[in-house]
């Protein structure tokens, strides 16, 4: 009895552990097939992602190697600028200090016909109409003795030769009137050039006379302080030319711009214009705006405004 009992006992548990078993692989199959699936999903993504990745690499290395070429261009293309530049810097080097020698012999010119002109003033000794008369007095004077000294060699080589000169007195004659003739134009020259001083010179760039010894003591214009004072405001050199009306040459020396103000008159005669003709650009002729290589007429309460302009211009590249 009791092993009867034992034995279906036994046989209980055997079956009870079966099922168990049975329920427990059944329940490993199912999780093992879902790993797997997963599994297979999770590989598959992972060769999805690897080859996008790999067309990705490939689109960004053609990318890269497409601005190397690029860079590479660009890099030749600057070393192409940069040699230019510099051959440009050489030949502008080259400009300006032939322009800057050109300046400095120019310059030396002037002085040399300023000084040259002061010295052939000094040689007229005309300077004031107080003064004129007693000029012409000497200079007519000096004309009759030059006059005297001729006829004096004349009259010696025909006592020399011992032949007689029957018209030599009426050729002295001539002489002496045309030597007068040409010495009172010579003075109303001169009247008329210091008239012209008197209505367009300030004070301080007039001839002055000095009447204690009867000697002309002419004083140079460029040593107007007048003058310098509108050089230190513009911070150019200005000289006045009236061979053909009155015009101002202005310069600037570092630059070597340089133009011309002429006066001019209109129809009426009530008001006066400025003539603006450029005579030399410089440096500026890469960078100077059209309007200074052009020929400009304005009035004169335009004066301001156009030396500021220039000014503007001299300074930005200066």
């Amino acid at each position: 009895m009791e092993t009867s009992k034992m034995e279906a006992l036994y046989s209980k548990l055997y079956d009870k552990y079966n099922k168990i078993k049975t329920k427990k692989f059944t329940e490993l199959d199912e999780l093992n097939r879902d790993q797997e699936v997963k599994f297979v999903n999770y590989v598959s993504a992972t060769e999805e992602l690897v080859e996008h990745l790999k067309k990705e690499n490939e689109r960004l290395q053609s990318q890269v190697d497409e601005l190397r070429s690029e860079v590479a261009s660009v890099r030749v293309s600057k070393d192409e600028q940069c040699a230019e530049y510099q051959k440009l810097w050489m030949e502008e080097s080259q400009k300006n200090k032939a322009l800057s020698e050109e300046i400095v012999r120019l310059q030396k010119l002037q002085h040399e016909n300023t000084f040259g002109s002061k010295e052939y003033r000094n040689h007229r000794q005309l300077s004031t109409p107080g003064s004129t008369q007693i000029t012409s007095r000497e200079l007519y004077d000096s004309s009759n003795r030059r006059v005297t000294r001729s006829s004096k060699r004349r009259r010696c080589s025909v006592n020399e030769t011992g032949e007689a000169a029957p018209h030599a007195s009426g050729q002295d004659d001539a002489m002496q009137k045309e030597s007068i003739k040409d010495l009172h134009t010579e003075t109303l020259s001169f009247k008329a050039v210091e008239n012209v001083q008197g209505a367009y010179l300030p004070e301080c760039c007039r001839r002055l006379t000095d009447k204690s010894g009867g000697d002309v003591n002419v004083e140079d214009v460029s040593s107007c302080l007048f003058q310098a004072l509108v050089e230190y405001l513009v911070g150019m050199k200005f000289s006045v030319n009236q061979s053909e009306g009155i015009s101002i040459s202005a310069e600037h020396q570092s630059s070597g711009y340089s133009f011309s103000l002429t006066w001019v008159k209109k129809a009426d005669g009530n008001e006066e214009e400025l003539l603006y003709n450029v005579l030399s650009l410089g440096t500026f002729e890469r960078v100077a705006p059209q309007w200074m290589k052009e020929v400009i007429m304005f009035s004169t309460s335009m004066c301001p405004i156009f030396f500021e302009r220039v000014s503007r211009v001299v300074k930005s590249f200066s």
